[in-house]
């Protein structure tokens, strides 16, 4: 059945057995509960980076508002009033039992919680993401989305004894279970605008596709019908939002040859390594705006990545040792360059996805920054120490107006203060206050 459907405050357009979500559409409320209704949802995302950061190049020479961007940071300059640079903060049960730092670290990213050493009695803890899925997560399709670059089993040793699941996995929906992320931006994709079956055969996929109809196609009409209801702004936004879904899909290629939307393995080459990224934030982008789901988990990797960067040169020369190869760095300056070179373009792409974020529309006035708290950072702080205090940790997104954003927060070692009281506080910017980890409370110097 074709039509408009009206739940709360989201709209669906359907067609043709296919439903899609649409941003929220002030014009589409009624005229006596739009007061109640003007504020946008809240989001989090979580962003994961692999094999530390050069600290010395990542940390601000100055704390407070008046500081000055570092060099890793610079990408930020046009966003330094949407950012919070944090420093500091430890992670202390992400230490491992012995060797196996970053498992260890990358399990203890969001969950703060220690992983028993183990490839088969996984023991952990319940992932800051799935903390707020459990209370928030019923007010979209998708409680939770979780994505991420690199693939690969969950079983077997991928760190000194301890098991891939901890390597491969942030979100973790209970103590031994893994929250397994999508690779593939095809299946993503379908998650998000069509809904996924990892069931469906290949003809059943080829079938759906031989009808030669997008999504977009399916409810051209009503979208058509839709847009006469609306005032300038919604049709604005209405038009920018379809377009970008329609972009997205073809850059994916969901309208053409009938290939799998099973989750795939990561890019073959390094040319694909950049483009998975970036069609994975405008994924990102979309189902946030589209109000699929407001939480999301990104791994730019796995736990000892290898990933090259041939495309980065230092003093003329390509990257093309490894990631991990080059963060045991040795303090030997050659080393260092590099990893300097692969932190400043990691730092890029993610100002890059802010500015994406940014240029959304989310009500009269605001913009869809100004309602997402997105948490950057790593498995381990340095990548030559293993060390998990001083843990490089951006903030980024004003939670709906809570968060003080604009500083650089840095807290004395001796402090012992805790990365999960930073979850804690980004939590909180959705209101939930239930504990993550190790934590005791949000942290004061990040809220207005």
């Amino acid at each position: 059945m074709n039509g408009r459907l009206i739940t709360g405050r989201r709209a669906f357009l359907g067609g043709a057995g296919v439903i899609v979500a649409l941003p929220f559409l002030e014009s589409l409320i009624p005229r006596n509960v739009r007061a109640q209704s003007s504020s946008s949802p809240k989001r989090l995302v979580f962003y994961w980076i692999p094999n530390g950061i050069y600290m010395d190049k990542f940390r601000p020479a100055s704390a407070g508002a008046s500081y000055a961007l570092s060099p890793t940071l610079a990408p930020f300059d046009k966003l330094k009033n949407d950012i919070l640079v944090v420093t500091g903060l430890e992670n202390a049960p992400a230490k491992p039992d012995g060797a196996g730092d970053h498992a260890a670290g990358t399990s203890a990213f969001i969950t703060c919680a220690h992983a028993n050493k183990s490839q088969t009695a996984l023991q952990l803890g319940v992932s800051a993401d799935q903390v707020a899925a459990a209370k928030i997560g019923k007010q979209t399709r998708l409680p939770s989305l979780q994505l991420g670059i690199d693939g690969g089993s969950a079983t077997g040793d991928c760190d000194n004894g301890y098991s891939c699941a901890y390597a491969r996995n942030i979100s973790w929906a209970s103590p031994g279970t893994p929250v397994a992320k999508l690779t593939d931006p095809k299946a993503a994709f379908n998650q998000i605008f069509q809904g996924f079956n990892p069931m469906d055969s290949q003809a059943d996929v080829a079938k759906r596709q031989a009808y030669q109809m997008s999504v977009l196609d399916s409810v051209a009409s009503e979208a058509k019908s839709l847009t006469l209801k609306l005032g300038h702004t919604d049709r604005h936004k209405l038009d920018e939002y379809l377009t970008g879904v329609a972009e997205l899909e073809r850059e994916v290629g969901l309208g053409g040859s009938g290939a799998s939307c099973s989750p795939g393995s990561a890019p073959a080459s390094t040319s694909d390594f950049r483009t998975k990224l970036s069609l994975m934030h405008d994924l990102m982008v979309l189902a946030l705006q589209c109000d699929a789901t407001r939480i999301i988990t990104f791994m730019l990797g796995n736990a000892i990545s290898g990933q090259t960067y041939p495309f980065l040169t230092v003093n003329g020369a390509a990257i093309t040792r490894g990631h991990h190869d080059i963060s045991h760095h040795g303090n030997v300056q050659s080393n260092l360059d590099q990893l300097a070179a692969i932190n400043l373009w990691t730092m890029q792409q993610l100002a890059a996805f802010l500015t994406k974020i940014q240029g959304v529309s989310d009500g009269p006035g605001t913009t869809m920054l100004d309602n997402v708290a997105i948490f950057l950072s790593s498995d381990v702080s340095d990548g030559n120490r293993h060390n998990h205090d001083d843990m490089p940790i951006v903030v980024a997104g004003h939670g709906g107006g809570a968060l003080a954003v604009g500083k650089h927060v840095a807290y004395a070692k001796t402090a012992h203060e805790k990365v999960s009281n930073c979850l804690a506080t980004l939590l909180g910017t959705v209101g939930v206050t239930d504990p993550v980890g190790d934590s005791t409370g949000p942290l004061s110097d990040l809220l207005k």
